[in-house]
């Protein structure tokens, strides 16, 4: 996940000839419990065929999915408005860049025909979610073929409960609260790596499409590291080890329950499936 995708799931995968399994899949069981963790993408090429035995197995016996956010949330346009546009009378975003940043950003929104100029009234955090998004999109990806916006509705029309982990303004100001200076980088590190890391994101793709967790976690250690420690805290570290909390009380309970989260969250170092069995709790699974 360039910086900017690692906030929107970690990667956005596309077929490879050397993809072969399925994605990765966890299991979590007592006497009256059965969760199941899968490493989601929210942005996928709609002809891209994911859906291995395990993971239809494991969501066909599943009583309730739960996901990050509601995707579909009627507020989210207002939240966006609030959080992820400049204040009235405050510079515009460029002001904030150096001559050779604005010279990037205007390549890169280019590149995507984007109008560099609609970034003007975007804070940092939003521009980069926007970039992010554009750039997945001109690879051929499509935010209806994504993970959540598949399941959802299938969950849905099967009578599973539906979920969430946060609220859509909790997910938002994940990035919205981040102190200025780190909010600037996260924007600088997602248009250098959109920009000369491109190329990259195949060999991304296709480790997550064979389930190759540990590779993965390793290269999305790497990206958020470059973002910085105040970043990766905020996306992935502090948002996990409340989800870790959350899954252990599901689990106190009963009931049949498939997560499905992005992908960063369940591989790498501060991954979820790491912090449970640091708490002693049994996972199966890679």
């Amino acid at each position: 996940m360039a910086a900017g995708a690692l906030a929107l799931a970690g990667c956005a995968p596309t077929p490879s000839p050397d993809a072969t399994g399925e994605p990765a899949l966890w299991r979590i069981t007592d006497a009256d419990s059965e969760i199941w963790l899968f490493g989601s993408v929210h942005v996928l090429p709609p002809a891209l065929d994911w859906r291995g035995p395990r993971f239809e197995a494991a969501f066909a016996a599943a009583e309730e999915l739960v996901t990050e956010t509601d995707v579909g949330a009627s507020d989210y346009a207002a939240l966006v408005s609030r959080y992820g546009r400049l204040p009235d009378g405050a510079p515009d975003l460029g002001a904030r860049l150096s001559d050779a940043e604005r010279s990037q950003l205007g390549r890169v929104a280019q590149t995507l025909r984007i109008a560099p100029e609609s970034f003007n009234r975007d804070r940092p955090w939003f521009a980069a979610v926007r970039l992010s998004f554009a750039y997945a999109i001109a690879q051929g990806h499509a935010p209806e073929a994504g993970v959540e916006n598949v399941l959802v509705p299938q969950a849905r029309a099967a009578g599973k409960r539906i979920s969430f982990l946060e609220t859509t303004e909790q997910q938002i100001r994940t990035l919205a609260d981040l102190p200025a200076d780190d909010e600037l980088r996260f924007l600088t590190v997602t248009l250098r790596q959109i920009e000369h890391e491109a190329e990259s994101l195949d060999a991304t793709d296709a480790l997550w499409v064979r389930g190759d967790v540990a590779e993965l976690g390793r290269q999305l250690d790497a990206q958020m590291a470059e973002a910085g420690p105040e970043v990766m805290d905020a996306i992935i570290t502090r948002r996990n080890e409340a989800w870790t909390i959350e899954i252990e009380r599901r689990l106190a309970g009963s009931g049949r329950i498939f997560y499905a989260v992005g992908a960063a969250h369940l591989a790498g170092a501060h991954s979820v499936v790491a912090m449970l069995r640091a708490r002693g709790v049994t996972v199966e699974g890679p």
